[in-house]
């Protein structure tokens, strides 16, 4: 048996990794630590180095997190026995989630003579709420291993913990307060409800700093991510604070305005309301500060059961002042606002993205089918929005209609409108290399599911089994399936080695982004199709008038936001 990989991290420590069993040319070091949280509801600290050889072989604990509602999450739930709480502190850990699992060709490790490789960074998703770097779904063994081995690029794969939930997403006037009576803590830490975006910051601060002792090229970093992991990307984008952090992207269902940011007083409130009705802290003899000491005292593993079963539903960023100044709706179509030493952007979707969000978010029968309507639609838009979208007259309308609407809302209509304002960065670009785009369609339901008769479709994260091809899944696929994984593995490997954009981006700039319907349209979009094969069909899916109908519909939500934002400015005064 060949020696375990050893890795001598300047700055940290040495790390004594693994061989992974089903691909020897693979190394993997499970649970480093790149931070600590110092207390609840505080930025966190780059980690100490550590003195001897780490132990990198097991993996590392994560963040609390309620029961999830997704299946694909559910299947790889590592939720043990809340009483036995030496079981329960080696899967999670408040203080010491913030770790990271490597994988890296083994050959890769200590050759001084070879070349450094493209480092890929994943980010999960799970609304903000749930998800972590413990699940299969997520083990990149066989992804690097077939870097290697079948397209000839090896890449390194990084897959992170961050804060989620009440740990990394929580906001209230109260924690604002908190944070401002704390006057040992500079202007920057007193960012509220966005320690789960800047606990990725650090991570890939650490990777910046760090990974070239793995043999990956610190200059060289795609961050790639799903869902919420996907709008974190597009967050740290179009954050000058946070600029420079990789210089590709690839962002699969999700940008900013899926998960827009949300206020403290509002959205927040409702959060940090519930959690204080739940723990029975609405006593009014009770200060702002005495609510959140106790909150703080709650045991973690107590404070996640407040968010169990449903009991809330989505956690976003927050506009703080420190970190966000104001609605991402104000600022998602500015190309400005992108950063400039990005190289290359990959965005895409999954063919049915709103059918898995009906139960919580949708009309699921005709009762709830007013105030969908209601939501979702400005007033005086309710022809045009029956006009595209149909009316429901039976519980199933209900329920597939508001897929559809949910999928557009959420999905295509804020992809197109990120896609667009890159495109107009790259158009504008002077003095440097133009940004590299591609785009991409995932048309294929899971067999296994579609077996299940569940009506999902192709459904959101659909895509993540066939991208990591991790054991756990592969014995689900099909032969067909199978196959359209290692096409899916191989475009995106690429893509972190500068190559898919190249062979398969929009090549007629603007023009690529022009919905059906309008002018000649490109088919530039790479499509993974039923047939479980990659075509090219058009880049946009939505035709021009839905797309200005969301457009209606998104300035219709921010001036209401704005309004309301004045009249609580004007009850304080």
């Amino acid at each position: 048996m060949s020696a375990r990989p050893q890795v001598n991290i300047p700055g940290c420590g040495t790390v004594q990794g693994i061989e992974v069993d089903t691909q020897p040319a693979v190394a993997k070091f499970l649970n480093i630590p790149y931070a600590t949280v110092p207390a609840r509801w505080r930025s966190a600290l780059k980690a100490t180095p550590w003195s001897g050889v780490r132990d990198a072989s097991v993996q590392g604990p994560i963040c609390q997190q309620p029961k999830s509602g997704n299946p694909l999450v559910r299947m790889a739930d590592p939720r043990v026995d809340e009483d036995d709480e030496e079981a329960y502190a080696k899967v999670y850990s408040e203080e010491h989630c913030l770790n990271m699992n490597i994988f890296v060709p083994k050959d890769q490790l200590n050759n001084a003579s070879k070349p450094l490789l493209p480092v890929m960074v994943w980010i999960h998703g799970g609304g903000f709420k749930d998800g972590s770097n413990a699940m299969e779904l997520y083990n990149a063994s066989n992804m690097v291993a077939y870097s290697i081995q079948n397209v000839g690029h090896p890449v390194i794969v990084v897959v992170i913990n961050y804060r989620l939930n009440f740990f990394g997403f929580l906001s209230s006037a109260e924690l604002v307060q908190d944070l401002k009576a704390d006057v040992k803590l500079a202007p920057a830490d007193k960012s509220v409800g966005n320690w789960g975006l800047l606990d990725q910051k650090i991570a890939l601060e650490w990777v910046r700093d760090h990974i070239e002792a793995f043999g990956g090229n610190p200059n060289d970093v795609t961050a790639f991510g799903e869902s919420a992991g996907a709008a974190s990307i597009a967050y740290h984008m179009s954050n000058p604070a946070h600029h420079g952090l990789f210089q590709r992207a690839i962002l699969q269902s999700g940008t900013t305005t899926t998960m827009t940011t949300g206020r403290s007083e509002v959205e927040g409130q409702s959060m940090f309301n519930h959690l204080c009705k739940y723990f029975g802290l609405l006593d009014s003899s009770l200060t702002a500060a005495q609510k959140v000491e106790r909150l703080r005292q709650i045991p973690a593993k107590k404070l996640v059961k407040a968010g169990d079963n449903g009991q809330v539903r989505m956690f976003v960023p927050t506009i703080d002042n420190v970190l966000f100044h104001d609605d991402v709706r104000d600022w998602v179509h500015d190309p400005s606002r992108y950063d400039p030493a990005l190289k290359s952007v990959m965005l895409g979707d999954c063919r049915d993205e709103g059918s898995m969000f009906v139960p919580d978010l949708g009309a699921k029968d005709m009762k709830k089918w007013p105030w969908f309507v209601a939501r979702h639609c400005p007033p005086g838009e309710e022809k045009e929005f029956e006009a595209i979208y149909g009316v429901a007259k039976t519980d199933e309308d209900a329920v597939r209609i508001s897929g559809r609407v949910l999928s557009d809302s959420l999905f295509l209509y804020p992809i197109h409108a990120t896609s667009l304002a890159l495109m107009r960065s790259r158009d504008s670009s002077s003095g440097r290399e133009p940004l590299e785009m591609a785009r991409y369609h995932f048309d294929r339901p899971l067999q296994i599911v579609e077996d299940m008769d569940m009506g999902l479709g192709a459904h959101h994260a659909v895509e993540l089994p066939f991208l990591f091809g991790a054991d756990a899944y592969h014995g689900m696929f099909t032969e067909e399936e199978k196959a359209l994984s290692q096409q899916m593995m191989e475009l995106w490997i690429l893509f972190a080695w500068g190559l898919t954009s190249r062979r398969h981006g929009l090549k007629h700039g603007l023009d690529s982004l022009l919905p059906a319907g309008v002018g000649e349209s490109k088919k530039e979009a790479l499509v993974f199709t039923e047939g479980c094969e990659v075509d090219r069909t058009l880049v946009e899916r939505l035709d021009a008038r839905t797309l200005a109908f969301w457009k209606r519909s998104e300035a219709w939500v921010r001036t209401k936001r704005l309004e309301q934002a004045l009249a609580r400015q004007q009850a304080k005064m």
